[in-house]
């Protein structure tokens, strides 16, 4: 295979970890010791200090709160203007606070802990990928917890997990983020801006590579794809580099099922179809996208209805606002 163009991936980091776009910079130390504060609480305690955060957030930030709500109303047109909708908004931010508070607390959950909570199924179609010896190139979305189904999984697959990851604007977030994830996650992390060589490296030895697809890709780096009866700009390199490499693209989901529990659902792969570049990566990136979105109305609430996921149009649609 000759040189491959640098492939652009979206972030796997927690959402509960603001960008700060000023240019100001949170301390390394104030990161830590809120780390601590909820690793110091017993697990309940916690998990309802980041459902307290997540209100506040709801309520200090009235234009991403804006946006979820434009966003749940768009793809469920019957919640428009109730109190059911009001109430799904709360539990949203609620979840991504538990989200950051479970996140937070990494150091403290063993694997006793984690066995007990935290369910797995579809473990044979990791193991039966790795025997083809090509990798694992796994996909997944900003929804559940999806950094737990990542520390879960480590305890199962004795290969290293690597997930990609976009710089955060704050570095001392970023170093927190990235560190934190090394440490206590179970995962290696890719910077996305060092394009797909590290990806292809690591999959040549038969590694595991995991991604989020799931996020406003822009019209240069991806194609349009529905989602929740939209189109949606959806990064299309996953689905290529799946293409050219011959490797299947293998669903991770983790969905919160009770106030503690979780289940963490692998695949089934999604195989690599016998057509023009062009048209089977526009045929598995559609699969992709489906499969979020199949997820999502099983669990609305788990998924970051803040994220301005339709901003970018086609180009047939930018005139007509309403479509």
């Amino acid at each position: 295979m000759g040189r491959s163009p640098p492939v652009p991936f979206e972030t796997c980091v927690d959402p509960m970890m603001v960008k700060d776009d000023r240019g100001t910079h949170l301390p390394p130390g104030l990161l830590w010791m809120l780390a601590r504060i909820f690793q110091i609480l017993p697990h309940n305690q916690a998990l309802a200090l980041g459902r307290t955060l997540g209100d506040m957030i709801r309520i200090l930030g009235k234009k991403k709160t804006l946006l979820a709500r434009e966003n749940l109303e768009q793809a469920y047109p019957e919640l428009r203007g109730t109190a059911q909708a009001d109430q799904l908004l709360r539990d949203i931010y609620r979840h991504f606070g538990q989200v950051g508070a479970e996140f937070l607390r990494f150091p403290v959950m063993n694997e006793g802990w984690l066995k007990e909570h935290v369910r797995v199924s579809g473990l044979d179609h990791v193991f039966s990928l790795l025997k083809e010896g090509k990798g694992i190139l796994a996909f997944s979305a900003h929804f559940g917890n999806w950094e737990l189904a990542i520390k879960r999984l480590s305890l199962e697959i004795p290969e290293q997990i690597h997930v990609v990851i976009r710089r955060i604007k704050d570095p001392n977030v970023h170093e927190f983020v990235r560190d934190y994830r090394e440490r206590y996650g179970g995962a290696v992390s890719i910077l996305q801006d060092r394009g797909a060589g590290p990806m292809i490296r690591i999959l040549k030895k038969n590694g595991i590579v995991v991604t989020v697809l799931d996020q406003n890709a822009g019209v240069d780096e991806g194609v349009f794809t529905p989602y929740f009866g939209r189109p949606a700009a959806t990064y299309s390199s996953v689905a290529r580099l799946s293409y050219k490499l011959g490797i299947p693209l293998l669903p991770v989901f983790d969905a919160r099922i009770s106030r503690t529990d979780h289940h963490v659902q692998l695949g089934p792969p999604i195989m690599v179809p016998d057509l023009p570049e062009e048209e089977a990566v526009q045929q598995l990136t559609n699969q992709c996208s489906a499969k979020i979105e199949s997820m999502v109305r099983q669990y609305p609430e788990q998924w970051i209805w803040m994220h301005n996921r339709w901003k970018t149009r086609p180009p047939e649609l930018r005139d007509h606002p309403e479509a």
